[in-house]
């Protein structure tokens, strides 16, 4: 399965503005089911930060059963054990986000 993300339908969780205009995808490997919670996946990467550190890059998902999906995204910069909070934002199914299997 598969997740397409289109940031500029989804919004900042702290203050309801829209996302950056940012698309993004991601390949599901592994999830997690609770009848509370609903379905929780996650992704770790490592990349290059805009400062050029070496970081790697923390995203969890949080598909609610009301369609709505939780982003939270966290940054460790590599030698140092502080991460980082990137932001948290809420996207809508099917506009800011999609299912394709």
């Amino acid at each position: 399965m598969k997740l397409i993300l289109d940031m500029t339908h989804c919004t900042n969780a702290e203050g309801g503005k829209p996302a950056s205009a940012t698309q993004a995808g991601l390949v599901i490997n592994a999830f997690r089911v609770t009848s509370q919670s609903g379905i929780s996946f996650a992704n770790a990467h490592q990349t290059v930060d805009s400062s050029g550190h070496a970081v790697t890059e923390y995203i969890r998902h949080s598909l609610s059963r009301e369609g709505k999906l939780t982003v939270r995204a966290s940054k460790l910069v590599v030698g140092t054990t502080e991460l980082a909070n990137q932001g948290e934002f809420i996207c809508e199914v099917p506009d800011g986000a999609k299912f394709i299997w």
